[in-house]
């Protein structure tokens, strides 16, 4: 029998969710910055939830957007896959801080022991491209298997990621607009591990689908603490949120 995947990722019977930081701790500093990172570390959190994509030297950027029109204040509109480098890291994101390249980032993690979920922003031209860069990077990642989760909304590189990085644990991310999609259905297929699905998806008969054969569940963006503890009592394996320490304490009891 093939070992499930995932590691520290598959919740252990008894044990809480893991709480990851929605891009670090978002309200607090720059999302998807090294600062709003460790704020989440220092809130307590299992770990991050951050996004991936390559910027105009083919180098793995942490950043969401395609542009830096949102996190600049629209000081600049410039498409991340157009500017260097060398360029990107003179963009001024707020408090100081700047954008951080994935190994400085994985760097991060093993000094912390943090858990990383790498979610991989694709345009269609690149993606063939940034599943090699990242797989570069985390072929030779300590404890990468144990520690590392990776997801996608695009089904594409879902599959190349499993099939590039067979000992690590790939999710399939779906949203509630998705007409199909956001089922899940065929995540078996795509050689996927589990489910990222947005919390809104999250029903008892779903999870359980989700779960059968030893699928992971790991859901998205839960800020309320009420949800927080009826996401955990249904068995989900992680949660995102904005707010780490809050979700943090929500399922403590506190």
């Amino acid at each position: 029998m093939t070992p499930l995947l995932g590691g520290r990722f598959r919740r252990v019977r008894g044990a809480r969710p893991l709480v990851l930081g929605h891009r670090g701790s978002p309200e607090r500093a720059p999302e998807n910055t090294l600062s709003s990172f460790q704020l989440a570390q220092q809130e307590g959190a299992d770990g991050v939830e951050f996004d991936v994509r390559l910027d105009g030297s083919g180098e793995v950027v942490v950043f969401h957007d395609r542009t830096l029109t949102r996190m600049t204040g629209e000081r600049s509109r410039a498409r991340i896959d157009r500017l260097a480098t060398a360029a990107l890291k003179k963009v001024e994101l707020g408090s100081g801080e700047r954008i951080p390249l994935l190994r400085e980032v994985l760097e991060l993690g093993r000094a912390h022991d943090l858990c990383l979920n790498v979610e991989l922003k694709a345009s269609p031209g690149s993606r063939r491209k940034l599943v090699a860069r990242v797989a570069e990077q985390l072929r030779d990642e300590p404890r990468g298997p144990e520690r590392l989760l990776l997801s996608c909304f695009d089904p594409w590189v879902v599959w190349w990621l499993a099939h590039t990085l067979p000992d690590f644990a790939v999710a399939w991310l779906v949203h509630d607009r998705q007409r199909l999609f956001k089922y899940g259905v065929g995540r078996s297929l795509l050689g996927a591990a589990g489910i990222n699905p947005q919390h809104t998806l999250l029903e008892p008969a779903r999870i359980e689908r989700w779960k059968r054969g030893g699928g992971l569940v790991n859901t998205w963006t839960v800020n309320d603490p009420v949800r927080a503890r009826e996401y955990a009592e249904l068995g989900v394996d992680s949660i995102i949120s904005d707010v780490p320490g809050k979700i943090l304490a929500a399922l403590a009891g506190d």
